[in-house]
C-alpha cells in the first residue's frame, strides 16, 4: 500500500512511484539479458586453460566424425561425455560460413544459458507466484561468478542448464507431475552426458532426501520419480551402449577412472561461495537467519536448501578442484534470495544498491583508464604497464566497440543518479552493473586480453611444417591445455613419448632459458624454434 503524507514535502515517508509499466520491465530485462549472453561470444581465440581441452574435443568431431566418445589430445581417455562437443561442433558448422569453429562454437553457450534462465524463471513462479521470475533472472545475471565462466566453452555452462530443469521439475511436480517426471529425467541426462556422473549424483541424492518430507512424501512423488528414472536410464543407457559397442576398451578404462577424493576440500569450497553466489549469498543467508524456525516447512525454502547441502557434499569429495563447479551453487541461492528482496528494510536495500556503485564505479574507472592510457600513451606509468601486460598489443581505435561501451557506461552512470531506490532496483542496478564492466572490458581491453592469450599465431607457424610430415608428434615437457590448443592450430594430435605403441620422427619441446634439450632428442635436427611474447618459455620442434 502506498503511503503519501501532506506534510513530507521531501517525499522520505513515501513509497517510490512506479516509473516504468510491467511490460517495459520484461523488454528491458530481455534487452539486458541479450547483451550479458552475447557479448564476449565471439571474436577472440580459445583462452587456456578454460578453452582448451573443449575445443579440442570438438575439433575431434570435426575430424572424424567421432560423436560417441569424442576426446581431447592431451588425454586418451574422454573427460567429458559428448552432449556440449556435439552441440558446440553442431553450432560451429551451423555458423561456418561467417564465423570461426571456436566463435561459432561458443554461440552453443546462449542455447544453455537461455534454457537455465527461463527454467529458472519457471521454478521461481511456481514457488513465489507470478511477479517473481524476472527478479531471479536479474540475481542470476547479477552473479559475479558467472559472467566469465558462460563466456566460455565449458561443459559446465550445458549443466548448468540441467541443474536448473531438474530443479525447476521438483516444483511443477505438484501441477503437473508427469510433465514434471518427463523434465526430470531431460535435466537429468543432461547433466550426465555435459559432466559426468558425480555432479548427477547431487541430484538423484536430492530427489530421494526430498521424499523425506512430508511435501513430496507420498505415492504420486514414487511414480514420479520412477517414471524420471525410466526416462533418464533411456537417454543415458543408449549412449552407453553405443560408447561401449565403439570401444569396450575404452567404455571400461572410462568407467574406471577416480571420481572421489578421501580428502574433502570443504573449506575451499565454502570460501568460493561468499564471492562466487554474490549478491544472492548475503541475502540468502539473511532470509535463512530471519525464518530460521520456518526453513523446512516451506518448499521455497526447503528444496533450494537440500540441494545446496547435497551438491556442496558431492563436489566437496570430488577428485576435480575448480572454482567452475561452483556454478550450480547459483541456482538455489538466487531462489532464496528472491524471497528476502521485499522483506528488506530500505536502509539494507540502499547500502547494497551503493556498494555496488563503489565497486562498479571504481572498475569501470580503471578499465576507461587503461584503454586512454593504451590510446595516448598517457599516463606514462599505466602505459608500460598495460603494453607490458597485452604482450604489447597494438592499440588500434575501434569507433564500434568504443561507442557500445561509452553507451552502457553512461547508462549505468544515469541509473546510477537515480535517487528512488527500491529494493528490487538494487538488484537491477547489480544485474546492469555487471553487464556494463563485462561490456565494457570486452569492448576496450578485449583486443589487448586476446593478444596475450591468443596462442594462434605461434601454433600456426607450426602449421605447414607439421602438414608436409606424415609422422606423428611428440609433445615433451607441454601442459596439457597447450597440448590441446597445438591439436586445434596444427590439426595434429600431439603424442605422449612415453607410449611405446608410437614412434614418431617429430618431437616438440618446451625450454625455459637456460634450460638443455632433453638427452632423448641430443641427436635430433632442429627444424623450427617460436616463442610467444612475454613468454618465459619457448617451443623447439625436433626431426629424427
Amino acid at each position: 500500500m502506498k503511503i503519501h503524507l501532506d506534510h513530507d514535502w521531501q517525499g522520505n515517508m513515501a513509497s517510490p512511484r512506479k516509473i516504468l509499466g510491467e511490460k517495459t520491465k520484461l523488454h528491458f530485462f530481455f534487452f539486458l539479458s541479450f547483451i550479458w549472453i552475447f557479448t564476449g561470444l565471439v571474436g577472440h581465440e580459445p583462452w587456456r586453460p578454460h578453452e582448451s581441452a573443449s575445443i579440442s574435443q570438438i575439433l575431434e568431431i570435426f575430424q572424424h566424425n567421432q560423436f560417441i566418445h569424442p576426446s581431447n589430445a592431451s588425454n586418451s581417455i574422454p573427460f567429458y561425455p559428448p552432449l556440449y562437443a556435439f552441440f558446440g561442433a553442431a553450432f560451429a558448422k551451423l555458423f561456418s560460413p561467417f564465423l570461426e569453429i571456436h566463435d561459432g562454437a561458443r554461440i552453443a553457450n546462449a542455447m544453455w544459458v537461455s534454457i537455465t534462465m527461463i527454467s529458472l524463471g519457471l521454478l521461481t513462479r511456481e514457488l513465489y507466484g507470478t511477479g517473481f521470475g524476472r527478479t531471479a533472472g536479474l540475481l542470476f545475471i547479477a552473479s559475479v561468478g558467472l559472467i566469465l565462466n558462460i563466456h566460455t566453452l565449458s561443459p559446465e555452462v550445458a549443466a548448468l542448464a540441467g541443474f536448473s530443469l531438474s530443479l525447476y521439475s521438483f516444483s511443477l511436480y505438484f501441477r503437473r507431475p508427469f510433465r514434471a517426471s518427463v523434465i526430470l529425467g531431460v535435466g537429468l541426462s543432461i547433466v550426465f552426458l555435459s559432466i559426468g556422473i558425480v555432479p548427477t549424483l547431487s541430484v538423484v541424492l536430492t530427489s530421494f532426501l526430498l521424499g523425506c518430507f512430508t511435501f513430496w512424501m507420498n505415492k504420486r512423488y514414487f511414480i514420479f520419480l520412477s517414471i524420471s528414472y525410466l526416462i533418464f536410464s533411456c537417454i543415458i543407457g543408449l549412449w552407453l551402449f553405443l560408447f561401449y559397442q565403439s570401444d569396450a576398451d575404452l567404455f571400461l578404462a572410462w568407467i574406471s577412472q577416480p571420481h572421489f577424493n578421501s580428502d574433502p576440500n570443504f573449506w575451499y569450497n565454502l570460501q568460493g561461495l561468499s564471492w562466487f553466489t554474490w549478491p544472492a549469498f548475503p541475502l540468502a543467508i539473511w532470509i535463512a537467519c530471519r525464518n530460521y524456525r520456518s526453513l523446512l516447512a516451506q518448499k521455497r525454502t526447503l528444496l533450494p536448501i537440500i540441494f545446496i547441502l547435497t551438491y556442496f557434499l558431492i563436489i566437496s569429495f570430488s577428485i576435480r578442484e575448480d572454482q567452475i563447479n561452483w556454478m550450480p551453487f547459483i541456482l538455489p541461492f538466487c531462489l532464496l534470495a528472491v524471497g528476502s528482496i521485499d522483506l528488506l528494510k530500505r536502509s539494507y536495500a540502499s547500502a547494497l544498491n551503493w556498494f555496488g556503485i563503489l565497486v562498479f564505479g571504481f572498475i569501470s574507472f580503471l578499465i576507461w583508464l587503461g584503454w586512454f592510457a593504451m590510446q595516448t600513451g598517457f599516463p606514462a606509468k599505466i602505459y608500460e604497464r598495460m603494453f607490458f601486460l597485452s604482450a604489447e598489443a597494438a592499440a588500434d581505435f575501434r569507433i564500434i566497440h568504443f561507442l557500445a561501451a561509452l553507451f552502457l557506461t553512461a547508462f549505468w552512470l544515469i541509473n546510477a543518479a537515480n535517487n528512488k531506490i527500491t529494493n528490487r532496483s538494487s538488484i537491477t542496478n547489480w544485474a546492469i552493473g555487471i553487464t556494463m564492466i563485462w561490456t565494457t572490458l570486452i569492448m576496450l581491453w578485449g583486443p589487448f586480453i586476446d593478444n596475450r592469450k591468443s596462442h594462434k599465431t605461434i601454433y600456426l607457424e607450426l602449421k605447414p611444417i607439421l602438414s608436409q610430415s606424415s609422422s606423428c608428434l611428440y609433445a615433451h615437457n607441454i601442459s596439457t591445455s597447450h597440448i590441446d590448443l597445438v591439436h586445434y592450430y596444427t590439426k595434429v594430435k600431439p603424442t605422449n613419448p612415453a607410449n611405446q605403441e608410437k614412434i614418431c620422427r617429430l618431437a616438440l619441446i618446451s625450454l625455459s632459458n637456460g634450460n638443455e634439450i632433453p638427452a632423448e632428442y641430443k641427436n635430433w635436427k632442429e627444424i623450427w624454434t617460436g616463442k610467444r611474447t612475454k613468454d618465459k618459455f619457448y617451443y623447439i620442434l625436433l626431426s629424427k
